[in-house]
């Protein structure tokens, strides 16, 4: 039996569906267009090597590292701004709705899933990344007058940008499909594959699509899960900060979308079988772990009988 409207993930409520296809063209165009030009604007700050950009082409080896980080996350400034003003102006729906619906919204559950994440998803990484570095292909790269001034960009920027995603994948398009149906397991899965499908353009999955593809589907997966199951998104948001700053501050490769000036450095990404059989193993554990503090959704209303049969101390002979 499915949830009635007032108990999804979703604007309590009748929407028009159209408000959602317009916003969704709208968020994009914020994107896409408003979030270029933004990074265009900000060059002239990002210490960029002009003849290395625009003559040889070169986009990675053109900036130092910081220069780059700040050009191509600054693009996620309107995708949060435009995701939030759509859903208010468009949809005509309180902003804060987009973060919870039908309950409180909580910073002390972002943590819990910023710590959360860390310790389950990433823990056994952390492990192996601090025990046996050398052996699981990664050496040691701190260059201070380049990590220092990347972390400060980073540190200020990458919230931003998984707050903007998760704002649009888990609050925006959640939202949309949650008013189709109540199944977790449809919702998550749809989740999945739509935070997949823009991160396929990542440079390090054009060698491995397959693998690439099943693990970001995979972490998707999970933070639609325990949005759907919260109906907030409060754990998504902590989760896919602690995920990227992991990535860009602690453990990097080359060759991938953001420049390598993590601590520790390897080749290439992992996205090995192995590594896909162990987050599957780890993702109920999360799942489990991050239920703390949620507030439980009111039990499914109960289907009234189609013919009751009449009492007979109340009707007449």
């Amino acid at each position: 039996m499915s949830y009635p409207l007032g108990l999804r993930f979703t604007p309590p409520g009748r929407v028009m569906w159209w408000r959602f296809l317009v916003g969704t063209l709208a968020i994009l165009f914020a994107w896409a267009v408003l979030g270029t030009i933004l990074s265009l604007v900000v060059i002239p700050f990002t210490g960029v090597d002009v003849i290395a950009l625009f003559v040889e082409g070169d986009l990675f080896g053109a900036f130092p590292g910081w220069g780059f980080m700040l050009f191509a996350l600054v693009s996620f400034i309107p995708l949060l701004a435009g995701t939030i003003l759509t859903y208010r102006f468009i949809l005509g729906r309180p902003a804060g709705e987009l973060f919870a619906v039908g309950v409180r919204f909580r910073m002390r559950r972002v943590w819990w899933g910023f710590f959360t994440w860390l310790l389950v998803m990433l823990g056994p990484s952390i492990f192996f990344l601090l025990a046996f570095p050398a052996e699981n292909g990664y050496e040691w790269n701190f260059q201070a007058t380049a990590f220092i001034p990347f972390a400060i960009i980073t540190l200020l920027l990458i919230p931003v940008q998984t707050t903007a995603e998760e704002v649009f994948f888990r609050g925006w398009l959640l939202q949309w499909f949650s008013r189709g149906t109540s199944s977790i397991w449809i919702l998550s899965t749809l989740s999945g594959v739509v935070f997949a499908l823009p991160h396929m353009a990542n440079p390090e999955a054009l060698s491995q699509p397959v693998l690439a593809f099943i693990t970001y589907a995979s972490v998707g997966f999970v933070w639609g899960w325990v949005s759907v199951r919260d109906r907030s998104i409060e754990i998504a948001i902590g989760a896919h900060a602690a995920h990227n700053l992991f990535l860009s501050l602690v453990a990097g490769y080359e060759g991938g979308a953001l420049p390598a000036e993590a601590l520790f450095v390897t080749d290439s990404a992992e996205l090995g079988v192995g590594n896909i059989v162990v987050t599957a193993i780890l993702i109920p554990v999360f799942i489990l772990v991050s239920r703390w503090g949620h507030e439980k959704r009111p039990p499914r209303p109960k289907k009234a009988p189609a013919f009751a049969p009449a009492d007979p101390m109340t009707t007449a002979p």
